[in-house]
């Protein structure tokens, strides 16, 4: 439980110092629900797609959960070794900076 609530707490923190993006600390679940804080994409969608082309990194859109509640999210676990989710956070960090 101690290495999940690590590795959940870091990944809260660093996605909330990324501008344009911010999250809610999940209390339950392995898994968290950013939300896209910038009107760059049309559809969270597009967003998940130019990341995954551009720094490839993987998430699943939030509308794909529900068309409303979902609108401007994106999901993604936070299981991986901290060492896995500093890179990908990196990636994450330098494509919104190059973006917004």
């Amino acid at each position: 439980m101690n290495t999940l609530e690590d590795r959940r707490d870091y990944f809260h923190k660093r996605i909330n110092e990324i501008k344009g993006l911010s999250a809610q600390k999940p209390q339950g679940a392995f898994y968290i629900f950013p939300k896209i804080e910038t009107d760059k994409w049309n559809k969270d969608k597009d967003f998940v797609l130019d990341l995954l082309n551009e720094a490839h990194v993987l998430f699943v859109h939030g509308s794909g959960f529900d068309p409303e509640y979902g609108k401007d999210h994106f999901r993604s676990v936070f299981l991986a070794d901290k060492k896995t989710q500093k890179d990908a956070l990196n990636r994450i960090e330098n494509f919104m900076n190059k973006k917004i």
